[in-house]
Formats: structure tokens, sequence, C-alpha cells
């Protein structure tokens, strides 16, 4: 408990004073007070799934500065974890942003504050998931300035804790309480598969770890029978923002080297395979998929963060890690024609099983097998009339992309759980306020799995464009959207201009297309309807 000297007249003021001053310890003991014209800004209100996109934001950045120490984007990591503690400090995963508030801090060489942030950690949430890698933490950070005595209390604590006890963080306290003080300067000791730092770059060069499980859908994954293949294996889970936005990247890549002695195995960290049966059902991805719950694989390949990627000649050799965006595909690029030029094996080509007939999935009927050779591709939308559909929006009404024409329309392919959709959620709507009055409409078809959190969304946003939920795919189908969200943006005169995956310049795009349709058609701009 906190008691603050302050002149009060009642009992009840004394309380909320005490109260106020507690939950904003953390924020206090590392110096980021604010000035008094900050106190009386109003705190954002912000959905579940707004709120989730920030934990994740800072997630991507607290893994992706595991390992490189950049003294700016540290700072930005900083902030932003500060931000989130102070405003959101209920949070289910609060005590993951304390973690890398904390290291962030101590390798800034703020390690007093990064101390206070570790203490404040254990002390409000002594159970949390992120207590054991932040006591080890706290201890280190003690010796670094060589206050042993905390550092060796820190670490008992670890030691001695009744849920962490046993974990890996645990033995690396007790052989760090083993040393000689005189040895310990606030590093991890000699470890091969130290928790912190980048164990995968040791792996680069070497045979990739082996492994034999059974896939998703119960059938045998064997990584030996990749040999003569480049094998892309891709670490990930549903619930990882940066791992969805990186999914198009994935995708191209498969589509283009599929055929070329060229294999994907997805491993997901998703806690339950519910999740990921759900995102594969709604999200097409042919490659094999495993579920790595129990980390059999994960702790092989020695993931700290993910997205992982590591690419496989066909030698079984691990070449590189870490790639992400254009980087992915150049890098499998270039290993496949090395891979196709000098084969490991002269009969490889006889024995390597095409990609294309190891996924594929026997049709129930004649029909089926007939649809796939049409299977939409969104690229080739772009140019041609727009696919024509007539639905039940969600306010009951029939909705018909013929009763736009004349109009430019933004068909926007969304979901409420997912957080590049929230995150670009304001960018439509302020090029919903701008260009609604001058022949431009919206129509939003909703991915969500259920209709009752869309309907919520939709009011505490008020989103008052055309809206329709998608629960059988037909829409979606009849686009060939594959990920969201996906923004397809269709002229006056019901053709297909720009469709995209991910952000853009919205509101750029839209006035291009808007103008022009005006200029077309002079005549008296009419509101939209929606």
């Amino acid at each position: 408990m906190i008691h603050l000297k302050r002149v009060t007249h009642t009992q009840s003021k004394v309380m909320n004073i005490v109260i106020l001053a507690a939950a904003l310890l953390f924020v206090f003991s590392i110096g980021l007070t604010a000035d008094d014209s900050a106190e009386t800004q109003p705190v954002p209100i912000l959905t579940p799934a707004q709120i989730g996109f920030k934990y994740q934001e800072i997630k991507a950045l607290g893994k992706e500065l595991a390992t490189e120490n950049k003294s700016e984007e540290l700072e930005v990591l900083v902030q932003k974890a500060t931000d989130f503690v102070k405003l959101f400090p209920k949070y289910k995963r609060v005590d993951e942003v304390y973690y890398y508030l904390g290291n962030a801090l101590v390798r800034l060489d703020r390690v007093k504050e990064g101390i206070t942030v570790f203490e404040a950690l254990y002390k409000e949430l002594p159970d949390a998931r992120y207590v054991a890698p932040g006591l080890l933490e706290l201890g280190l950070a003690y010796d670094k300035l060589s206050k042993h005595d905390k550092a060796d209390a820190a670490f008992k604590k670890l030691i001695e804790h009744k849920k962490y006890g046993s974990r890996s963080q645990a033995k690396i306290a007790q052989k760090i309480l083993e040393q000689d003080r005189s040895e310990r300067k606030g590093l991890l000791p000699n470890q091969p598969q130290p928790s912190l730092g980048n164990p995968k770059a040791d792996l680069v060069g070497k045979p990739a770890p082996l492994f034999k499980v059974r896939d998703f859908k119960g059938k045998e994954l064997s990584l030996e029978k990749f040999k003569g293949q480049v094998v892309l294996i891709d670490f990930w889970a549903t619930w990882c923002g940066p791992c969805i936005v990186e999914l198009p990247n994935v995708q191209k890549t498969y589509e283009k080297y599929k055929d070329k002695k060229f294999q994907i195995i997805g491993i997901s960290l998703d806690r339950s395979s519910t999740a990921l049966d759900n995102f594969l059902k709604a999200n097409e991805l042919p490659w094999r998929h495993y579920l790595d719950n129990a980390g059999t694989i994960s702790n092989q390949y020695r993931v700290t963060a993910i997205p992982s990627m590591f690419l496989i000649d066909g030698k079984g050799v691990i070449r590189t890690t870490d790639l992400r965006g254009a980087k992915l595909e150049k890098a499998v690029d270039a290993l496949v024609k090395e891979n196709l030029l000098n084969p490991t094996d002269p009969n490889s080509a006889k024995k390597t099983i095409p990609a294309t007939k190891m996924i594929k999935m026997k049709p129930t009927n004649p029909e089926e097998n007939a649809s796939k050779t049409d299977e939409v591709k969104l690229e080739d939308l772009v140019g041609k009339p727009v696919p024509e559909f007539t639905v039940k929006g969600l306010d009951g009404k029939e909705l018909s992309i013929k009763d736009f024409k004349g109009q430019v329309v933004l068909i926007d392919f969304w979901a409420t759980w997912c957080g590049p959709c929230i995150k670009e959620m304001p960018k439509i709507k302020k090029t919903y306020a701008k260009f609604k009055d001058q022949k431009f409409a919206i129509i939003g078809i909703s991915l969500d799995r259920s209709i009752d959190p869309l309907k919520a969304y939709i009011t505490k946003e008020e989103l008052s464009w055309k809206q329709y939920w998608d629960q059988d795919r037909t829409v979606r189908n009849l686009f060939g959207i594959k990920f969201i969200p996906t923004a397809i943006i269709i002229d006056g005169e019901g053709i297909v201009r720009k469709a995209k995956v991910g952000g853009f310049d919205l509101v750029a795009a839209v006035e291009t297309y808007v103008k022009e349709n005006l200029a077309k058609n002079p005549t008296e701009s009419t509101k939209d309807e929606n």
C-alpha cells in the first residue's frame, strides 16, 4: 500500500487517491510522468480487438528486437509498452508487455528502471506466464549492477516458485547461483539453447533437425520425405498479427514455386486445434500443417519468436532463417534454381512427389472437380466487370452490386477478429466521410464466424455503410478472397480498378476514381443512399 501525504477532507477522498497512486506506481517509478495538460486528456475507448492489436504490435516489436540492439526502436518499444501498461493494466497478457518493457530498458542501459518494471511484474502478477523469464532477467539485472544479494533473492524466488520452479529459466538461475560471484556480470551462462538471444542463427549451415509427426489431418509428416526439395518451414499462429500479415507473401511464393520441387510446412503454435481448424477452413493454405502446441518441433528449431522461417535446401541443410517480405521470394527463387541445376540425387525428379499432387483433395463429385479449374484469382479481376451478386444485407434489405451502377464502390472484406482489418478501419471511415456525397459507396463483407460481435462492432463504431455477413462464403468465393483485409475498388462503369490485400493509400485511390467518375458523369452529385 502506498501512502501519499496530502490534505484531505473526507476518508473516501483519501482512499481514491491511494487507489490512483497504486495504479500509477509503475509509470511514476520509471520516471515517465506526464505534464499537467496530458492529465486532462481523455483515455481512448478501444474495442477488445483494437486493444488486442496494440498488444500484438508490441509483441511483434519485442520479438523482432530480441537479437538486435537498435536504440531508437527499443525506445519506441518502451513508449508503446509503457502506454499499454498504463491504459490496460488488466489486459490478459499484460505480463508479456511488462516483460518486453523491462527487457528493453535494461538493454538501453536503463537498468534501474528495468529492475523496477520486473519487480512490479512479480508483485502485481506473481503467477503470470512471463514471471519466470522476468525473474531471471531481474536477477541478471541486479548482477549487472553488482548487487548480488538482490540477484540471489530473485533467482531463489524463481527456483522456489510453485508454478515455474521446474522450468528451464529456473535451471539457468540455479547454474548462475553455482558460479563465483566475481564472474557474474549480468550475462547468461553458456547454454546450448539459451532462452534469450538468437539461438536459431547457430543452425544455419547445419542439417535441419529431423522430425516425424502426424500433421493436422492425421497424416504422417516427416522432413526426410522432402529430401531433394527446397523446404520452407514456417512457424506461425493464428493469434499472431505479423504472421497473418506475412501470409500473402508465403501464399504468393508457394503458388509460384510449388511445381519446382518446393514445399512449405506450416508449424502452428496455436494453443488449440479449434482456432487453427477455423482459420484453415476460412483461408485456403494448401501446404502441410502441424499443430505444435506441445513445442515438439519449435524446441528442435529453437524458436523463441514468430513468425520464424527456415529455408532448407535439397540436401536437408538450413540455408537461411527469418525471411520476411520481398526477401522470402528472392531467397526461395535462388535456392530453387540452385536445386534444379544441381539435384541431390540424379533420380530425385522421379522420387519427388509434385506439390500439387501431395495436397490435392479428392473431389466429392465431378462437378466439384471441374469447378477447381475455374477458380477465381483476385488479381485476375482487375480491368474486368465486377462479379455480380445479390444478397440480404444486415439490415434485412436486398443488397445488389447492380444497384450501385454509376457510383464508385469500395468492397471491404474484413472481420472483427482481424487485427489488421481493425487497424485499417479509421482509414475506411475517413474515406467514407470525405466522399460519401460524391457518388461513392462502401459495401462491407464480413467474414466473422458469428454475427453478434459483428453487429456490436458496427453499432459501437457507427459504421453507416452497407454490411453483409458472408457466413456461407457466397461473396468471398465469388471474388477469390483468401486473405483479409482485402479492398476492391469498382468504378462507375462497374469495372474493377483495384484489388489489393492489406493496407494502401485508400483516400488517394478513391479520390482518383471519384474525380474520374464525376468528370464522366457531370451531373449533380447524389448522396449515397447507404
